[in-house]
């Protein structure tokens, strides 16, 4: 059975790197940090990250728990994290249809970006963002102030390096005295 066809039955990611080890890593050149949460994943809550032992006061019934790796890009670590942060974002989105845009850098320019990322990532963020309030501004499309929630991604589904911007533009914005709001 294909392994990600197997969604349903218990596949985690760490099966699905640890089952192509040899060719992501031939394939790829990760940088240390990339490296670092590619072996973190693979090893969270395995005997490699140690354990813990749980025991109950009444009945003396021991369970061993093994520890986790806690790397911000590890699916079994951030799950909570990750829902309390998108129902924080959900909390402080309108009521309205929203567009998903994403806005990424050319393969030329990623190695530019790689060795200034604080430079470019701010102008990504800059560049993007100013996109997205000039189309809204434009009279010919809808002339309304409109804005944006972004993400930053580095990496592409590949692990590659590929940095890029996630977007959640509302499909409208405020007219002109901004009392009004105009439906896209």
């Amino acid at each position: 059975m294909d392994i990600l066809n197997k969604r349903n039955s218990g596949v985690e990611l760490s099966d699905i790197l640890l089952g192509q080890k040899e060719s992501f890593l031939s394939g790829n050149s990760p940088c240390t940090a990339q490296y670092k949460a590619y072996l973190d994943i693979i090893s969270c809550r395995t005997s490699e990250m140690g354990s813990h032992t749980l025991a109950c006061d009444s009945c003396g019934h021991t369970k061993t728990s093994y520890n986790s790796c806690r790397n911000r890009h590890c699916p079994k670590c951030q799950y909570i994290k990750q829902q309390v942060w998108v129902e924080k974002l959900r909390s402080r989105l309108l009521p309205v249809r929203y567009f998903h845009v994403v806005f990424t850098v050319p393969d030329f320019l990623r190695p530019l970006f790689y060795t200034n990322q604080r430079y470019g990532y701010k102008l990504l963020f800059e560049a993007s963002s100013a996109a997205v309030k000039k189309a809204a501004l434009n009279p010919a499309f809808l002339g309304v102030e409109s804005g944006c929630m972004a993400v930053l991604h580095t990496w592409g589904q590949s692990l590659s390096y590929h940095p890029h911007i996630h977007m959640l533009v509302p499909a409208g914005g405020l007219d002109s005295d901004g009392q009004e709001w105009i439906v896209a």
